[in-house]
């Protein structure tokens, strides 16, 4: 009897260790479950406010997918949402205002159509001031490729500070508008020069249906802080009036202008394009050019590199037409304006 109750107590204190160890052994490999377990984190997590660099607190809940990637991934997205957002932003100020890397001027900023057959009269002028499209009569576009423009000179050589003919510029910033109605004129485009002495506000007009013209208005601001001499103010253009790029050309102190001769075109009646200046008390000039001349480089300046010039009436050639305004000196903060004028004729 004494034997079994010692078997017994023998047996018992064996149960006793072994639970025991295994008791002490459960929550080790529980810990240790754990603490690898740190990188699968649940599927909601919230983040504290981060720190000055960076790091933050994340509360727990749930059992699911990795914290670890869900908070990269919520970044990435977050990030992503912003990022589309601030673009938007930004191509939405691009149009407005002009913003960013500055693209050709095609944009039409203000049109108007009025009429039919021989008396209709079409506009189109882009959001940096250029004249994309005169139509008179209907089928009739007296511009060439959008290659109509402006430039602004100083001193006597034909390196402008800043120019813009469509398919050619330099030297203009980004263009602000004042429009009261959307798509249409009056239509107010300012823009200053890079180099930061001038800014160059142009006002264009309701065209006249009547006339068939429309009306320019230029104001050029010394924004400089000094004196700055012999400035000019052009504006010039590769016109192709009627049915081909070849033309007559003329011109006299005051406009300059293209047609086709009734007799010389199958169009009936010919037609024609003048550029006048309309400030005569300012000192100005109108010019035909060679359109090889133009195209060549003083679409960039404010005068034409041909001497002598083109004897007027021209024969039937490829041309391009200019009025040019001589500023004189500027005084710091002292603007002038100036008018012109296209008609059909």
């Amino acid at each position: 009897m004494r034997r079994i109750l010692l078997l017994l107590a023998t047996m018992a204190l064996a149960l006793v260790v072994v639970g025991g160890v295994a008791t002490s052994q459960q929550p080790q490999d529980q810990q240790q479950e754990e603490e690898e377990g740190t990188t699968l984190l649940p599927a909601t997590t919230t983040l504290s406010p981060t720190t000055d660099d960076g790091s933050g607190d994340a509360s727990i809940q749930g059992t699911t997918t990795p914290a670890i990637g869900h908070q990269e991934r919520g970044a990435r997205q977050q990030s992503a949402a912003a990022t589309a957002s601030d673009s938007k932003a930004d191509s939405k100020k691009g149009e407005d205002k002009g913003s960013g890397a500055i693209p050709r001027s095609t944009l039409v900023k203000a049109s108007f159509t009025n009429g039919s057959g021989a008396n209709f009269l079409g506009v189109k002028v882009s959001d940096h001031g250029n004249l994309l499209s005169f139509e008179s009569p209907a089928g009739q576009e007296q511009v060439f490729a959008a290659r109509e423009g402006y430039a602004v000179c100083s001193d006597f050589n034909n390196v402008a500070l800043g120019h813009d003919t469509g398919e050619v510029e330099g030297g203009f910033g980004p263009p602000t508008f004042v429009q009261p109605t959307a798509g249409a004129f009056p239509l107010t485009v300012t823009r200053k020069t890079t180099d930061g002495k001038f800014q160059l506000t142009q006002v264009w007009a309701k065209p006249d249906p009547v006339e068939k013209d429309i009306t320019l208005t230029m104001t050029l601001k010394n924004v400089s802080g000094a004196t700055i001499n012999n400035v000019f103010l052009s504006r010039s253009g590769d016109f192709d009036v009627g049915i081909s790029a070849t033309d007559r050309g003329a011109r006299t102190d005051d406009s300059v202008w293209q047609w086709d001769e009734v007799s010389e075109s199958s169009v009936n009646p010919g037609v024609g394009l003048m550029l006048s200046a309309l400030s005569f008390g300012a000192i100005h000039d109108a010019f035909v050019e060679p359109q090889s001349d133009w195209v060549g480089g003083s679409r960039q300046g404010c005068f034409t590199p041909t001497l002598p010039l083109l004897s007027t009436p021209t024969s039937v050639q490829d041309l391009a037409m200019r009025v040019r305004y001589s500023l004189l000196a500027m005084n710091a903060g002292q603007s002038k304006t100036v008018k012109y004028e296209y008609e059909r004729m």
